[in-house]
């Protein structure tokens, strides 16, 4: 009897660590998740006045892009997520100025059609809040900002200069002839749903709606030849992303 004993408090003093262990492991994951995510955006540029300066400036076609990243999550309760990231995103759209008088300065264009193809990378920063749960789905909203850095600014350009002669490029780099902010910065808001697994892996899908707070271009500062004026121009994009927790 007594060796029965000394053998089950033996075991218990073996396993009870690793226990302890995989508790600690379990309380880490419900309060910690990192997870990646893929999907397309549709992008475009919006000008928030149709007249500035002697130019009318009018949105062009938009474009889509793509995005990709990781995510990281910090659960404060059931219901309230924080969440941050890191992630790369491809952007653009397409911008009309027309100068609508004469005569006009040298420097500037009398009419330009640009194409902007940006490449970002980005992060975020957000709650996400539970609106509902049945079985194993759980609906949420979430909000945010998004901190973005200038990564690549291609595009086509036609533009026609002050003497009326055309030019136009394709797939160019456009730093000096339509320049843009290095660093942008907006909010997101959308919904989403989250297919658990086994309680610490699962699927998820959002539709997000992105809006840029600051002006989003500069061609202001052009080069000489180049330059022409198109107000305040804000980044707007939809973006769907499927994901997965680990």
């Amino acid at each position: 009897m007594k060796k029965l004993l000394l053998a089950a408090t033996l075991l218990c003093t073996l396993f009870s660590p690793s226990v302890k262990a995989d508790d600690k492991v379990d309380d880490i994951f419900k309060t910690y998740r990192f997870g990646l995510f893929v999907g397309p955006t549709f992008n475009s540029l919006r000008p928030t006045s149709s007249t500035i300066e002697s130019y009318k400036v009018s949105k062009g076609k938009g474009n889509v892009g793509f995005t990709f990243g990781i995510n990281a999550e910090y659960n404060i309760n059931d219901r309230y997520t924080i969440f941050s990231g890191l992630g790369l995103d491809w952007r653009g759209g397409q911008i009309n100025a027309v100068h609508d008088t004469t005569p006009i300065k040298t420097e500037y264009l009398k009419a330009s059609t640009i194409t902007y193809r940006h490449q970002y990378l980005t992060i975020p920063l957000g709650l996400k809040m539970k609106a509902t749960e049945f079985d194993k789905f759980k609906i949420y909203a979430q909000t945010g900002f998004d901190l973005g850095i200038l990564l690549s600014n291609r595009g086509d350009f036609s533009n026609v200069l002050s003497n009326n002669y055309p030019i136009a490029g394709a797939k160019s780099k456009l730093k000096n002839i339509a320049s843009c902010v290095p660093v942008n910065f907006g909010w997101h808001i959308g919904p989403g749903v989250e297919y658990d697994l086994n309680g610490k892996n699962a699927f998820y899908l959002s539709l997000l709606y992105r809006n840029g707070f600051i002006d989003a271009t500069t061609p202001k500062n052009n080069s000489s030849g180049y330059k022409f004026s198109d107000g305040n121009v804000r980044s707007n994009s939809f973006a769907i992303r499927v994901g997965y927790y680990f």
